[in-house]
């Protein structure tokens, strides 16, 4: 992970290079091995360096090419270069090729349609000087940020976070009060996946590129987690669907430990990360290695903590290095700094227990950390008995209700009557269907409201319930059916890049990489050809996963049916050490952000809590 910026002027101005300097500034713990800048006329780039890959030693960016001028800048990890390179004709060894070099020939090879070709987790900037056109690309998950500004006639800024694009001097920092109302009721994160926090500055979604050419601004998704055509030698049997899933995350894994520095894993005690901890450990057993860093939270005082039980289990089973974060001491360390006032967006305000496993990791030197998201949405189920009968596939559709009352744990003795209930819900007219979500929408907005201390006068100018009905429709909305019906995914919807982008903010802050097995492209376009009784059998989520680790995790693991997060402790912890005063919500209270009643009432009742979280989530933007 690195951080990058640029300005490209469109007004026939030059970029200076304090502008560049500026941007840097905000990215220093993004990329703190090196930072670089350079100008050319109208165009300024510039990175932030952390290097987790050996290639990134091979040149220094931004990186220009001696004949064509062209010039890129890169947040990147690239898979499969060797046989990139081979495809683009350069006969070097991969390590010794950096990525702007094989970027650039990607795009003077395959232009626009370079992002596409490509594999790995990126964020990336081309200028040609020659036809005057800047080209912007990011990884199908968004695992690398990029925002950008533009004001047409006048200037394109890009940057790695908000702060950078905003330290170029000219963009505007009007407040975008709809994300603020977002983060106070904090629900509607992921309402779409280009809005920011200002106005001017907007997300380049994940599998998104965008291109400047001629003054005139195009942006296309270049990538969909369900293919139009059906992927050839996919499993047949349920034997072969098991294996098939543990090799493929297997090879997810594998790729995500290549580096010359320190990768480790976090572990929560889940399948999902307990999974990535037991095939990474496999791994390094293999090639020879140290045991694999693992970083985890248990509280030993608890001893009903069922997290902590799970990740005692992995760690015994697996050859790993751990380093444990554990709540009683945690709570007895003497206050320091909140690690929020390094800087930090509302919504990761909740992110205490995962700030500090990353903290640990960059003070031990692990640069790369593995992670368990977001596995739990490549299991969705869908309904696929009402998106067959949409389909005119009669027949299907009720062997599809039929096979949905073989997946719970204790399916019913009357299949047939279970099935016609499924068939009659998912012939029910529209209208209806409608009207039940509107109800259910209504109940859960009201219930967000009634636990936040928003302002009754900023829900009314953020048209906060149209905003959650969008919101709720783009959840409902995000699963994309293969028109066989055959495939199903909602690895595209918003709310799946947003908490992506969550982890890489708050990593960022410690100077780590993120890399996110379950965000592998491949693995997710596998996934989606999973049949959904491999997804949910015996009333087990995610039953083809369980059956892949057989050997490599412990029974009460792979068989785990409980949830039990104990983020929360920690983020209670962290906020009664940093309460809130009056003076830091006064500014709050003048935007008509709060409620001062809600705000009042809550003090005197001790609630001290209601107005810390309030402070910390959006205290900074006031």
């Amino acid at each position: 992970m690195s951080g990058i910026a640029g300005v490209v002027r469109l007004d026939g101005g030059a970029v200076a290079a304090e502008q560049l300097q500026a941007m840097l500034a905000p990215m220093r713990r993004r990329g703190p091995d090196r930072r670089e800048l350079a100008c050319f006329g109208e165009v300024g780039f510039a990175q932030a360096l952390l290097a987790t890959t050996p290639e990134a030693l091979a040149e220094v960016q931004p990186w220009r090419h001696p004949h064509s001028g062209c010039v890129v800048v890169s947040d990147s990890r690239l898979d499969h270069r060797s046989q990139l390179l081979r495809e683009l004709g350069i006969d070097r060894p991969a390590d010794e090729v950096g990525d702007g070099e094989l970027l650039h020939a990607a795009w003077q090879r395959w232009g626009e349609g370079c992002a596409e070709r490509l594999r790995g987790d990126f964020a990336f900037a081309l200028w040609h000087p020659g036809s005057r056109e800047l080209y912007l690309a990011r990884d199908p998950m968004g695992v690398r940020p990029l925002l950008f500004h533009h004001a047409p006639g006048r200037r394109l800024v890009f940057g790695s976070c908000t702060e950078a694009v905003l330290a170029q001097g000219e963009v505007p920092a009007d407040i975008d009060e709809g994300r603020i109302a977002d983060a106070l009721i904090g629900e509607t994160e992921g309402i779409d996946p280009s809005c920011t926090f200002y106005t001017a500055i907007e997300r380049l979604p994940a599998a998104h590129w965008l291109h400047l050419r001629e003054g005139r601004l195009t942006r296309r998704r270049y990538w969909q987690p369900v293919a139009d055509q059906r992927p050839a030698g996919l499993p047949a049997s349920d034997e072969e669907w098991i294996e098939a899933q543990r090799e493929q995350l297997d090879r997810a894994v594998r790729l995500r430990l290549r580096s010359h520095r320190p990768v480790g894993s976090m572990l929560s005690g889940g399948l999902d990360s307990s999974s990535a901890v037991a095939l990474a450990a496999r791994a390094r057993e293999q090639q020879g290695g140290e045991s694999f860093p693992v970083y985890a939270a248990i509280d030993s005082g608890n001893p009903d903590c069922s997290e902590t039980r799970h990740i005692r289990a992995v760690l015994a089973h697996a050859r790993c290095a751990p380093q444990l974060l554990d709540l009683p001491q945690f709570a007895a360390q003497a206050p320091g700094p909140a690690w929020w006032d390094a800087g930090i967006e509302p919504f990761d305000a909740s992110m205490t227990l995962v700030a500090e496993l990353y903290r640990r990791a960059g003070e031990q030197g692990t640069v790369s950390l593995l992670d368990g998201i977001p596995a739990d949405n490549l299991y969705v189920i869908g309904r696929q008995a009402r998106q067959l009968l949409r389909s005119g596939k009669w027949r299907a559709a009720w062997d599809a209700a039929l096979a949905q009352n073989r997946l719970h744990l204790e399916p019913s003795r009357r299949p047939h009557l279970a099935a016609m209930k499924v068939m009659a819900g998912a012939l029910a007219p529209q209208p209806i269907h409608a009207l039940r979500q509107w109800r259910q929408d209504r109940a859960i907005y009201r219930q967000f409201l009634q636990s936040s201390p928003i302002a009754p006068e900023l829900v009314r100018r953020a048209q906060l319930w149209p905003r959650f009905r969008r919101y709720s429709a783009s959840i409902g909305g995000s699963h994309q059916w293969h028109r066989s019906g055959q495939a199903l995914s909602s690895m595209a919807a918003p709310y799946i890049s947003a908490g992506i982008e969550r982890y890489n903010r708050v990593a960022s802050l410690f100077g780590v990489e993120p890399r996110p097995p379950f965000a592998d492209r491949d693995l997710i376009q596998f996934q989606a050809w999973m049949p959904i009784d491999l997804r949910l059998r015996d009333g087990h989520l995610k039953w083809v996963l369980r059956q892949a680790m057989a050997d490599l995790l412990p029974d009460p693991v792979r068989w785990r049916t409980d949830k039990q997060h104990i983020g929360f402790r920690f983020s209670q912890v962290q906020g009664q050490r940093h309460r809130a005063t009056a003076a830091e919500l006064e500014p709050l209270l003048a935007r008509d952000w709060l409620d001062p009643t809600r705000i009042q009432a809550a003090l005197a009742h001790g609630r001290t809590d209601v107005a810390d979280a309030a402070h910390v989530t959006v205290g900074d933007l006031a």
